[in-house]
């Protein structure tokens, strides 16, 4: 299984650090029941430009999108970001995304561990 994450700037933007721990998190939980099934999981990171700030934080298993696995959607939601548009000097809308009727700003371990499994089947 290939998993790549893009960001922006992990190191200042809350989303972007936000993400990269649930990923970390995500992985931690579920590495003994993939390497008990011998499968392997991939990990990527890919930094996006200022150009593709809007994708950011982005999550892709296998090529597709997290929220299209788990939520069937075909179109992103973004809002303000703030920290990016401090890091840029003008207004900066990053992706949100919903999982079991919440808003987040990042992309939390349990969706991640869902679209995993999801995607294993």
């Amino acid at each position: 299984m290939k998993i790549e994450f893009m960001y922006y700037d992990k190191a200042s933007c809350s989303r972007c650090k936000a993400t990269d721990e649930s990923i970390q998190k995500a992985l931690h939980t579920l590495k003994s029941a993939i390497e008990g099934t011998g499968g392997k999981i991939t990990l990527k990171e890919t930094k996006l430009p200022e150009s593709k700030m809007h994708l950011s934080p982005s999550i892709l298993i296998n090529g597709k999108d997290i929220e299209s696995i788990v939520n069937k959607k075909k179109r992103m939601e973004s809002n303000k970001c703030s920290d990016c548009c401090k890091m840029v000097g003008h207004p900066v809308k990053c992706r949100t995304f919903r999982y079991k009727g919440r808003t987040y700003n990042y992309i939390s371990k349990g969706m991640i561990v869902a679209a995993i499994r999801m995607s294993k089947e």
